[in-house]
């Protein structure tokens, strides 16, 4: 039911600002926060430099969408500045990096004083490394200048929490730990949808599914060479689901491999929901991760997982193995063998959704007000 609400009169009472939408599921998983909390009455605004965001259209009709000029960071800065300036929300939520300096920069010139949080979903440490050491030095001091002057920070898990900490010298317990809000109304709705893919319409054989960019970080490399090994004793079929420059030598190793007709690297697809709900395992096989929504979300809907006990996440979502297979990062056999065993005796799905109810959108909502002071 859409709400009608006079943003303007009745103040804003949290800004979402950063969201970039596009390949990779913490999208959706923003929007289910979001859209929580709109429906729950709170008066919410989506502040975007970018307009052209397939998600959108998912976003609740309550939420007031705005759109401020794009550019450099000066520029958006000063737009995000007369935001703030003109509808005074409560809080404003920054979501990627990018966001937080844009925020930072915002408030320096906004003469009233506006609450600022970061919510931060992976370790930053990662994204440093990859960096020259003259771009890892000047970036890193960035972080800690922006990150010191905001008033809260979210962490999605403790792992990124200390790292956080490690990074910026902010004491460990200033920062906050909310886990992703991935379990949704808007996800079982949108696994009830027919996917578009001939394996899972007409099924005859068991169907493997990975989800994620197309990236060394899932590492879907050593989850075809695990699939390969599974196909000498099984007749089973792989999908990968989504886009990124590992694509050709992805697409090498299966031509290699002779997998060509039962690995599909199927790209990007707008619901992974209903090719999840219909995949008989899902398998994460990231070297790293923040908190994987995926993962969640295969047990949101009683799907078996096999996932690699990277930093951070697997573990702590699967209790220690409890509701799926733990395997070491980048171990093929390992993770070849997970796979055939959990075919072969499947967990109940009732057993595996029960693992799912701490990450339901309503829960982390709850905890976002009263970090906030909103509740």
């Amino acid at each position: 039911m859409k709400h009608k609400i006079n943003h303007r009169t009745k103040g804003v009472d949290i800004t979402f600002y950063g969201f970039r939408g596009g390949p990779g599921g913490i999208s959706l998983t923003l929007i289910s926060l979001m859209n929580e909390l709109a429906s729950s009455g709170h008066r919410i605004h989506l502040v975007l430099h970018n307009g052209s965001i397939p998600e959108r259209k998912h976003v609740h009709p309550a939420i007031k969408q705005i759109e401020l000029p794009n550019g450099k960071l000066i520029k958006r800065a000063k737009a995000l500045s007369s935001y703030l300036a003109e509808f005074r929300p409560k809080a404003v939520i920054s979501v990627r990096e990018p966001g937080n300096r844009a925020l930072t920069g915002a408030r320096l010139l906004c003469k009233g004083k506006v609450k600022a949080g970061f919510r931060v979903g992976m370790p930053i440490s990662i994204a440093l490394a990859r960096r020259s050491p003259i771009k890892r030095f000047l970036r890193r001091q960035s972080i800690k200048f922006c990150y010191n002057k905001a008033d809260i920070i979210i962490a999605n898990h403790s792992a990124v929490a200390e790292d956080i900490a490690l990074i910026t010298g902010i004491p460990l317990d200033n920062i906050r730990v909310i886990p992703n809000g991935t379990v949704s109304e808007f996800l079982y709705e949108q696994a009830k949808e027919e996917p578009d893919h001939p394996w899972l319409k007409k099924k005859d054989c068991p169907v493997i599914l990975g989800i994620g960019r197309l990236a060394k970080q899932k590492d879907f490399y050593t989850l075809i060479r695990a699939f390969h090994i599974v196909r000498r004793q099984l007749d089973a079929k792989l999908i990968i689901l989504g886009e990124g420059k590992e694509r050709p030598v992805l697409l090498s190793l299966i031509h290699q491999l002779g997998l060509k007709d039962s690995v599909d690297l199927y790209g990007h697809v707008e619901n992974p929901y209903s090719f999840l709900n219909r995949a008989d395992l899902f398998v994460l096989s990231s070297a790293w991760e923040g908190l994987p929504n995926a993962l969640i979300e295969a047990m949101a809907l009683g799907i078996p997982s096999v996932a690699t006990d990277c930093k951070s996440g697997p573990r702590e979502i699967l209790e220690n193995g409890r509701f799926g297979v733990l395997v070491p990062v980048r171990d093929e056999k390992a993770m070849g063998e997970a796979i055939l065993n959990t075919l072969s005796d499947p967990p109940d799905p009732d057993f595996i959704r029960s693992g799912a109810s701490r990450y339901r959108a309503s829960v982390c909502a709850q905890k976002y007000l009263e970090v906030l002071d909103l509740a």
